[in-house]
């Protein structure tokens, strides 16, 4: 069974932040963080302030967390409710979606003008002039 440090790496990195910028954001080094990851009764005050950082809320994690909390006056001031930490989220899935997607039509348009394929070529600047009518995406360009 993971300790609190153990499980809040996982979660980090699982979140895909980076941890040189998870550190710079605590105010400490990455060793110190790689440190705190080690400890197995990593403070809870530690654990908000790295769910502030990242939008996820750990209270999911350590029930009991919020109640500790609050019974030593310890509550941080920046402490996200759980709607707003869920729409962040998925904010964030949407945007990695939209760059896969752009991503994967810019690879798609370069294959069918490599390989002249012109069927395809025509499908994809369809497809693109009609989604383009629907939302405009100032991203997209090919």
């Amino acid at each position: 069974m993971l300790h609190r440090g153990q499980k809040v790496e996982k979660i980090v990195r699982r979140s895909g932040y980076p941890l040189t910028r998870l550190a710079s954001k605590l105010g400490i080094s990455r060793n110190t963080l790689y440190n705190r990851f080690e400890n197995p009764n990593l403070g809870y005050r530690f654990i908000m302030e790295v769910g502030n950082v990242i939008h996820y809320d750990f209270t999911t994690d350590f029930p009991h967390m919020k109640e500790e909390l609050e019974q030593m006056h310890d509550v941080p001031l920046q402490m996200v409710d759980r709607e707003t930490i869920e729409i962040l989220q998925a904010e964030s899935k949407y945007i990695q979606l939209l760059e896969k997607y752009v991503k994967l039509l810019s690879i798609l348009a370069k294959l069918a003008n490599y390989n002249t394929l012109t069927t395809l070529k025509k499908e994809i600047l369809t497809f693109i002039e009609q989604e383009e009518k629907i939302a405009p995406n100032p991203w997209l360009s090919v």
